[in-house]
């Protein structure tokens, strides 16, 4: 909470700046523009209708899945590592890690809820990634191994995914002293978690896409 508000304090435009750049890097819907330009098809009118690698990868081929999976990782990345090197906050770790949260979680909300889709996204599960990659990799190795062993198990990418975000968040208490960015990182599972509401419907009712 300290490092809150010293961020919201000393560095308020900067936060709102960062945080509205991730959200509009997070908003580009690559998936559904690589599926209209490449494989003539639109997403969201085949498959789950979801606009991420998974039903990309469906629904236009899996070397399009890849490159939006890849796209959408990055889309998070980026704006986190960005933040956390060039911004005149980084002499205090404490705040660095929650400015670079805070931006990570903007892309993932951009990526959920983007303008250009009437607020209708994807699952956050690659953005999400990207964001672990940076702020927590060790963490994210861990999510990787679990969505890894769901999905040999199962062939079902929604439980993997869910899989994975209970790892991550078992991880991230479980590796030790926890820093400013846990707080946005948990806002970031439970956004995926409560993105993947109607796979966990499709579950119960045994009616799930597989790949």
């Amino acid at each position: 909470m300290e490092s809150l508000t010293t961020l919201v304090e000393h560095h308020g435009a900067a936060v709102a700046i960062w945080c509205a750049v991730g959200f509009l890097a997070g908003s580009v819907p690559f998936g559904l523009i690589l599926a209209l330009v490449f494989g003539k098809t639109d997403v969201r009118t085949a498959g789950s209708g979801n606009i991420g690698a998974t039903n990309v990868a469906r629904v236009a081929g899996k070397k399009l899945g890849i490159i939006t999976l890849i796209l959408d990782a990055l889309k998070g990345g980026i704006p986190a590592f960005v933040v956390t090197q060039v911004t005149p906050i980084a002499a205090d770790d404490a705040i660095v890690a929650l400015h670079g949260g805070l931006v990570g979680l903007s892309a993932l909300l951009g990526h959920c809820f983007t303008p250009w889709l009437r607020f209708r996204g994807g699952k956050g599960v690659a953005t999400g990634l990207g964001v672990l990659l940076v702020l927590h990799p060790e963490v994210a190795g861990y999510g990787l191994g679990a969505f890894a062993v769901a999905f040999v198990a199962s062939k079902i990418v929604s439980v993997s995914s869910l899989s994975a975000a209970v790892v991550v968040v078992a991880a991230l208490f479980w590796r030790g002293p926890v820093d400013a960015s846990l707080v946005p990182m948990l806002l970031c599972l439970l956004v995926i978690v409560g993105r993947h509401t109607d796979n966990i419907r499709r579950l119960r009712d045994r009616q799930e896409l597989s790949p």
